[in-house]
């Protein structure tokens, strides 16, 4: 079944004004360093304009209705005492003799506050009241160009020559930026349509209940706040640590431009693969996010910090944060889709309202804790050291709040339930539901992993990511996997012991479910004594106390691992359970799952067979049931893909696939399948094995005795 594409969208509005922030972050340091000749007020003074602004949206502006009495009560208390914080930081900031370009710097950055301020106003104004594009786009650019042109003046005023036309120059810098991002987020559709504060409550109410969109949260806010304390700690130490201050803040500002511009570049890539994993992306980011921080405070604590190391910093930093903000932009439009899937409703701009708002207040909290540092940073001493040494005032307990932040976020993280399997198939789901069909098995699936608690199978994955490079295997035949995701693929291989398993999970191309015995996937006890017995009991040279010891060892891991694959337990030895097995299966296969069958008889030992070393067993015939149990239920005909792993040669191989003939005779068509994936499994099995004793003759290292016949068909020594 074709699905459509889905869009990808900035996750937030902070998510395109992080960029903006910055860079009017980097101009108000810049500023303060040119009019007073320290850095930190500037900088102090913007983020209380940007805690203020957030205020006024919660207070007076967009936010106004969506939010309660009380809160917005609160928000113009917030506001009066920042404005007041900020007057009292102007006239009281023990600097000498510059009282005079204190009030400037006040007064150039309340300019910038302002025009932002009334730039969201407009956008908010003109969304909601249907304002025309043009007369829009003239009162914003007039606006904007008025308050402009007062803050020019007031800068070539009192500053003269080279460096007041500088500063001009940067202010409009800052302007473009904080403008484009207003008008970027005007283009979001989900603003154009007037939302009760009611309906945004009882929203909010319903998506917590999701656990997939609960957990989303949390990641996102962390990550908010987190970026707003990295700018704030990243910018300011090369501002208050350098004399070159406009050569500084030029590097620093190529520096974050070239990573994220690459960082974007490389998740261009990958995401037209369609094989990137969003969660596994996310962690990476993350962790080198948090790289970033850790060498930044032991740089700090080492004092041997230069300005080369900060660049450094800040570019690991932006990295990892910008991978992040990416993932979140995905993230963001299948939580659009679980939205739909946990109310039953469509797409509504309800949803990108409490959105917005919920990112905005996550960012106002980082900037005010931002606000809180710089602060405590200001007032600890204005001394400034020598050139490219280490600030004595700015301590690596400064980066401790976002080190928690995202150290944070990375827990969360590793909670998030959905993988992109499952992403997939609720976009599926969903697309099935628009044009009037259903999938009952499907829902009952996505409701367990989206609303219910469920974790992403992380452990399994790094197990694997760790396994791979020792496990090298060339695969074969892939042409034959035809994807379906109406009619899913049953896999058939040989076991080898466990060597056939491990290679399956890593190797396999597609997402897959493995039938497991019931004995390694429910009960540890269960999975300890079934070991006894077959692997670890027969090995005679080991202890009894030791081997009681690895198997009880291995329980606890086994069923967690046979949990972490989503396995099929199958109950062979319990009769009265044996169609649970079939029926959890076709469930599986209802909803677009893949299964992995490995169909050898490990009971067989008692003849002399068994899980063979390295051929192939002889084969239940049992497995072949699920096809007419499959088309009774559905109407479809299952399709039986037999495949072969090679231990010495390290391939996997995949033959043709078999499909069910539901006009045969059931018995027969049992038989057909089973000598189908028994001879095709066979004929590679010959011939993977003349072709590794062709290369060992080769190499003069030919093993005698054994043929390949006898290769295929030897018996399990014990």
């Amino acid at each position: 079944m074709q699905t459509t594409v889905r869009n990808e969208r900035p996750a937030t509005r902070a998510a395109w004004l992080n960029l903006g922030d910055a860079y009017a972050y980097i101009y108000c340091l810049m500023m303060s360093y040119l009019l007073v000749g320290v850095s930190v007020p500037g900088g102090a003074l913007y983020m209380c304009g940007r805690v203020a602004s957030m205020l006024f949206s919660g207070t007076w502006g967009e936010y106004n209705r969506l939010i309660s009495k009380r809160t917005r009560i609160i928000s113009a208390i917030g506001l009066t005492v920042l404005m007041l914080v900020s007057v009292l930081v102007a006239v009281f900031y023990p600097v000498q003799d510059v009282n005079a370009m204190m009030w400037l710097l006040f007064a150039a950055i309340l300019t910038m506050t302002v025009g932002d301020i009334l730039g969201w106003r407009l956008v908010y104004l003109s969304l909601n009241r249907g304002m025309e594009e043009k007369r829009f786009i003239l009162l914003y650019a007039a606006v904007q160009a008025v308050l402009f042109l007062v803050g020019a003046g007031l800068l070539l005023g009192s500053v003269s020559g080279v460096e007041g036309w500088m500063a001009v120059g940067g202010l409009a810098l800052a302007t473009v930026a904080i403008c484009y991002g207003q008008l970027k987020q005007r283009r979001d559709a989900g603003l154009r349509s007037t939302v009760k504060a009611e309906d945004v409550a009882h929203l909010h109410e319903q998506m917590k209940k999701a656990n997939a969109y609960a957990n989303y949260e949390a990641i996102s806010g962390l990550i908010l706040m987190a970026q707003q304390m990295t700018i704030v700690v990243m910018y300011t130490f090369p501002a208050i640590s350098s004399e070159k201050m406009l050569i500084s803040m030029a590097l620093a500002m190529l520096c974050t431009l070239v990573c994220r511009e690459a960082v974007e570049w490389i998740m261009a890539r990958r995401a037209k693969k369609k094989a990137s994993e969003p969660i596994n992306l996310l962690l990476i980011g993350l962790f080198l996010w948090l790289y970033g921080l850790i060498l930044f405070s032991r740089l700090l604590r080492s004092k041997a910090m230069t300005i080369s190391d900060a660049y450094l910093c800040m570019g690991l930093c932006t990295a990892g944060s910008t991978v992040c903000t990416t993932c979140l932009s995905h993230l963001e439009s299948v939580m659009n889709e679980v939205a739909c899937f946990a109310t039953g409703e469509k797409k509504t701009t309800v949803y990108d309202r409490m959105r917005l708002m919920g990112s905005s207040m996550a960012v106002l909290a980082g900037q005010m804790l931002a606000l809180a540092a710089l602060t405590l940073l200001m007032f600890m001493g204005s001394q400034r050291p020598e050139v490219e040494t280490l600030v004595p005032q700015f301590q690596p307990i400064m980066v401790i709040p976002a080190l928690i932040l995202v150290v944070v976020a990375v827990g969360a993280t590793l909670r998030f339930p959905m993988s992109k399997r499952y992403m997939d198939k609720l976009q599926r789901f969903l697309h099935l539901k628009e044009e009037g069909g259903d999938n009952p098995a499907l829902e009952k699936q996505l409701e367990t992993v989206v609303i219910k608690r469920h974790r992403y199978p992380i452990g399994i994955r790094l197990v694997r990511a760790l396994l791979r490079p020792f496990y090298r295997h060339k695969l074969q035949g892939t042409e034959n996997i035809v994807q379906d995701d109406n009619n899913p693929i049953v896999f058939l291989c040989n076991h080898g012991e466990v060597y056939g398993p491990v290679v399956c999970i890593m190797y396999i191309p597609v997402p897959i479910r493995p039938w497991t015995i019931s004995e390694m996937s429910i009960d540890p006890e269960e999975v300890s004594e079934y070991l006894y017995r077959y692997t670890i009991g027969p090995i005679r040279w080991l202890p009894e106390k030791v081997k009681r010891w690895i198997t009880h060892i291995i329980g606890p891991v086994s069923v967690w691992a046979m949990d972490q694959v989503e396995c099929v337990p199958v109950f062979r030895n319990k009769p009265s359970k044996l169609m649970q097995t079939f029926r959890l299966s076709v469930e599986a296969m209802e909803a677009g799952d893949n299964l992995l069958i490995f169909p050898e008889n490990p009971n067989a030992i008692e003849e002399g067979h068994g899980y063979e070393h390295g051929g192939l067993g002889p084969l239940f015939s049992g497995f072949a049931m699920l096809a007419q149990i499959y088309y009774n239920r559905t109407g479809k005909c299952c399709r039986f893909l037999p495949m072969y792993a090679h231990k010495k040669q390290r391939t996997m191989t995949f033959a043709p696939p078999i499909t069910y003939d539901p006009n045969n005779d059931p018995m027969a068509e049992r038989d057909r399948i089973v000598q189908y994936a028994d001879s095709q499994m066979r004929r590679i099995a010959e011939e993977e094995e003349a072709k590794w004793q062709a290369k060992q003759r080769g190499k003069g290292q030919g093993k005698k005795g054994e043929g390949v016949k006898g290769y295929v068909c030897k018996k399990t020594r014990e």
